[in-house]
């Protein structure tokens, strides 16, 4: 094997890693979002189920400021009957007591229902809490393992970029641009070996001619048809 393709080899093995390496690392932000918004969903339901909780008593205490002034307002029309000697006041009277109290009587029906919506959420936010929490640390716990990762592939690319710069020495210029184009043009594999006189980078069979110079060992030969660099399996 020619050591120019021994060279690109060593070169494209360590491109190769360096661009999974990167493409691992690009993937961590939105793994990270992605716990991070479990977290916060867990949590706003959580407060979604309090926020109503809380909702409930301060309408029951607007109920209950009501009820009470009706009832304030029914002792008034009680103390005005044992006042009137009229028989159509007294009845008036009589009237609008007969009306507070339905009102007072609805309002308590009111509260009954809240009363009830509000233990019925009792437990709903018992298990919502109890499920943010363990969302929470199961979703930080994880988030800590992906920083981890994150820590050991930023290391990991810069000693493959330290093992980049060993393999690039001794390599001609015009041939490492040639190389590094082919690398991003065609899916990160710019040298390809010939099996059976097929190009194992696009499947097409080389010509005779090609296959000639290429078991000739004095050049790098590139494919017909896809331009990659080729060699012969070792």
């Amino acid at each position: 094997m020619l050591e120019e393709i021994e060279k690109l080899l060593a070169l494209q093995d360590r491109d190769q890693k360096l661009r999974t390496l990167r493409l691992e690392l690009q993937a961590v932000p939105n793994e990270v979002a992605s716990k991070q918004k479990l977290i916060a969903d867990s949590a706003a339901r959580l407060e979604l189920a309090r926020t109503r909780a809380k909702a409930i008593e301060v309408e029951k205490k607007s109920l209950q400021i009501d009820a009470a002034s009706k009832r304030d307002q029914i002792a008034r029309y009680k103390t005005q009957q044992l006042q009137t000697r009229k028989n159509e006041e007294y009845t008036a009277l009589s009237h609008e007591i007969s009306n507070a109290e339905k009102i007072i009587s609805g309002i308590e029906d009111k509260e009954l229902a809240l009363m009830e919506e509000a233990d019925s959420l009792a437990p709903e936010i018992a298990a919502a809490d109890k499920i943010h929490a363990d969302e929470k640390a199961r979703m930080e716990g994880l988030i800590g393992l992906l920083r981890e990762k994150e820590g050991n592939l930023k290391k990991r690319i810069e000693e493959v970029q330290q093992s980049r710069a060993i393999a690039l020495e001794g390599i001609d210029e015009e041939l490492l641009e040639r190389y590094e184009r082919l690398f991003e043009t065609k899916n990160a594999r710019a040298v390809v070996s010939v099996e059976h006189d097929v190009c194992t980078g696009c499947h097409m069979k080389i010509t005779a001619q090609t296959s000639l110079a290429l078991r000739s060992d004095k050049s790098v030969i590139s494919c017909p048809q896809c331009g990659r660099l080729l060699h012969l399996p070792a």
